[in-house]
């Protein structure tokens, strides 16, 4: 038998007592064995008293000399007569218990008679609980809760209200209009506060596991990982997640599984039992943030939506050590300055990633307190890049664009034959050194290659323009050139121009023909036809 068997005891006497007191509990197990248990206290006109005669009245009695002495007319104390048979090793639970009935008796001499049997109010030992009382989706107190035990209605109560309980095990139920009812088991030993949050009844699941105070340091990947409880299973058909105000999202996932968004939803499917959701994202700047989570369902004949929608809120903190990065990222070393600023010490990894996440460039240093350490990063080619700093299990992400730092400015060139091209192209240089190139021009019509060496200065940008001569009696009227330039003996830029012959006249009698010759020959047939005009004429 489960439940509260302390016993707060108040006994009151009529006349002064000198003789003694005590307390009688009768204990009935399941094996319809009855023991009896007595707490007693004797004074000083019980000199000679014997527990034998209640032995043999009763048989099974186990005594307590314990109780307090009743200098005044009132006593109070406590007992606990199933505690005491498993002291004594007669039982060895409370399982074994069918019942137990208390009473208090008073004695004036102890000559072997009894007499004035007083059975009172006898309580079990009780104490105040207070309960907080909250939305479990927004966190907002709840006044006007009804407490139930079993059928019985403790009370009505607000947000921060306390009942009266007596000690032992209690299951509660909490109803409120609007909200999903709860059922919680309690263990009363002393005063106590019991945490109660309650659903409204439009949403369909719970959020378990759900960490109440999330911080996080800038710049990481974090998994906000829950439980996704049903309180209805048949309000959890067809359910979708979406995520409002969360903008770096890399990830949802249902029990360990991927979840692909569709327009911007994630599909959990039926959930007919407790699951497991994480979102994984990533966090942006230093203070306090936040964003909802949405779960839409119906019922299994798409007759009700039911939405449950939870606001998340979390704090970003600043990383232990601060990140110098380069002002602008280009192909070759890099210099990343990583200075310690927390007064620890830990071993910081860094690790470049292409867009494929493939690692191109690691390293690792270890930090002492408020030590700084410059990497020197080797960036292989143009290109989006991910930099990622781990330390203590935690991993900082970056996202770096090394943009070119060569670009054709003339991607396509009209000229005429006899005449001059000029190619453009624009150099930039971010790092402290200068840049040495060799810009090299060669194919199509170009008799020979081209060469022209040039230099960057540090930290500035500039155009360069190679201009060559365009052949006479050209076949084609487009052709292609190749562009590259050198660095050392490497190719660090690659490109084509397309240059199309214009017909320099800008004018033809004979089908747009487009070289010099074409209209050589128009101009000779015109004085050929004047001439022989004029000849007609003469006759």
């Amino acid at each position: 038998m489960q439940g509260n068997f302390t016993y707060k005891i108040k006994g009151y006497s009529e006349r002064p007592n000198d003789g003694g007191y005590g307390v009688g509990a009768v204990v009935e197990t399941t094996s319809n064995t009855t023991y009896v248990v007595i707490h007693y206290w004797v004074g000083s006109a019980a000199d000679g008293f014997s527990t034998t005669a209640f032995d043999s009245w009763f048989g099974g009695v186990y005594w307590f000399n314990d109780l307090p002495d009743p200098t005044g007319s009132v006593i109070e104390f406590s007992i606990n007569p199933v505690e005491d048979l498993i002291s004594k090793g007669v039982i060895a639970s409370a399982d074994e218990v069918k019942s137990v009935k208390v009473a208090l008796f008073l004695y004036q001499d102890f000559n072997g008679d009894a007499h004035d049997l007083y059975v009172y109010d006898i309580v079990p030992e009780a104490y105040p609980v207070t309960f907080n009382l909250k939305d479990a989706l927004t966190g907002q107190p709840l006044s006007g809760v009804t407490v139930k035990e079993g059928d019985t209605t403790l009370g009505t109560i607000d947000d921060g209200g306390s009942l009266e309980l007596a000690k032992g095990t209690h299951e509660l139920t909490f109803e409120k209009t609007g909200y999903w009812s709860v059922t919680k088991t309690i263990d009363v030993q002393s005063d106590m506060t019991v945490s109660v949050e309650m659903y409204p009844s439009s949403a369909a699941f719970k959020l378990e596991n759900f960490p109440s105070d999330i911080t996080i340091p800038e710049n990481t990947i974090y998994e906000l990982t829950f439980t996704l409880s049903p309180i209805q299973t048949s309000a959890t058909y067809n359910t979708y997640l979406s995520l409002s105000g969360l903008s770096d999202i890399i990830e949802v996932r249902k029990d360990g599984s991927v979840v692909s968004p569709e327009s911007g939803k994630y599909y959990l499917g039926d959930i007919s039992s407790p699951v497991q959701v994480t979102i994984k994202f990533k966090v942006g700047s230093v203070g306090t943030h936040g964003f909802t989570i949405t779960l839409t369902s119906n019922d299994a004949i798409m007759s009700k939506t039911y939405t449950t929608t939870k606001q998340v809120t979390y704090k970003v903190e600043p990383l232990p050590f601060s990140v110098q990065m380069p002002s602008e990222w280009q192909v070759g070393q890099n210099e990343l300055r990583i200075s310690e600023s927390s007064g620890q010490s830990y071993l910081i990894t860094a690790v470049l990633k292409d867009s494929q996440g493939n690692e191109v460039w690691s390293d690792s240093h270890a930090f002492s307190p408020y030590e700084a350490h410059t990497f020197q990063i080797n960036v292989p080619a143009e290109g989006s890049y991910t930099l990622e700093l781990t330390w203590n299990g935690q991993t900082a992400v970056y996202s770096i664009q090394v943009n070119p730092a060569i670009t054709l400015v003339t991607k396509t060139l009209t000229v005429s034959e006899g005449g001059e091209g000029v190619i453009t192209l624009h150099f930039k240089n971010p790092s402290s050194d200068v840049q040495y190139y060799t810009i090299k021009v060669s194919g199509g019509f170009l008799p020979a290659e081209i060469n022209q060496s040039i230099s960057v200065g540090p930290l500035t940008e500039k155009d360069v323009s190679i201009t060559f001569a365009v052949p006479e009696d050209l076949t084609y009227d487009a052709y292609e050139l190749n562009v590259a330039v050198m660095q050392g003996n490497a190719t660090v830029f690659s490109d084509k121009v397309a240059v199309s012959i214009s017909d320099s006249s800008g004018f033809s009698l004979f089908g747009g023909a487009s070289s010099s010759k074409t209209l050589y020959y128009g101009l000779a047939a015109l004085v050929g036809l004047g001439l022989f005009i004029a000849i007609l004429r003469r006759r």
